[in-house]
């Protein structure tokens, strides 16, 4: 693995990993007790599917960028349609289980990356390739890839999310839609 990947997938697992303690934290926990009444919208993706923007801020070092903290909650079972992300995207699984299958594109797995596990890193390339993730466990990839996710246990599966994606463009796009940013 040369330097600069190492490099990144540390960054990667260092991000993860402070998504997962975040999420063990009894101020989170009492939060997820009793939802907000406060400014934070709930989005319902598809029946049984939410997101929660968390936070949203431009990037300095990616210019165009914008770099979001988002919570997805997936109810058992539930899913979402086949789509994808305008950039890259780190998810961590905060409890639960989560399944993620890949459409097309090449994602990359880290099995306890809350724990502070940087490896191995377990590539995803074979469409149609299910992967069930645990609590600790965090998924990343880029722009290319289109893919479905779904609650897979029997309790509800909450994901944290950051996400680095073209300034002004949706969080997610259908697979069969081809979305851009608005004119500036």
């Amino acid at each position: 693995m040369c330097r600069s990947t190492f490099g990144l997938l540390s960054v990667i697992a260092s991000v993860a990993a402070g998504l997962m303690m975040a999420g063990a934290s009894p101020a989170i926990r009492a939060q997820e007790a009793a939802p907000a009444a406060g400014p934070i919208a709930v989005t319902v993706l598809a029946p049984g599917v939410t997101a929660e923007v968390l936070a949203a801020a431009p990037s300095t070092v990616a210019p165009g960028q914008t770099v979001y903290v988002a919570r997805f909650v997936f109810q058992p079972g539930a899913g979402i349609f086949p789509h994808s992300h305008p950039g890259t995207t780190v998810l961590g699984v905060v409890s639960g289980t989560f399944g993620w299958t890949l459409n097309a594109g090449v994602a990359h797995v880290i099995r306890g990356a809350g724990a502070g596990a940087a490896g191995p890193v377990e590539d995803v390339i074979q469409p149609g390739t299910d992967v069930i993730l645990k609590a600790g466990d965090a998924i990343f990839y880029e722009s290319d890839v289109v893919h479905t996710a779904r609650g897979a246990g029997d309790t509800e599966a909450v994901i944290h999310g950051s996400l680095v994606l073209k300034a002004g463009a949706p969080l997610l796009m259908p697979a069969d839609m081809k979305m851009e940013a608005p004119a500036s």
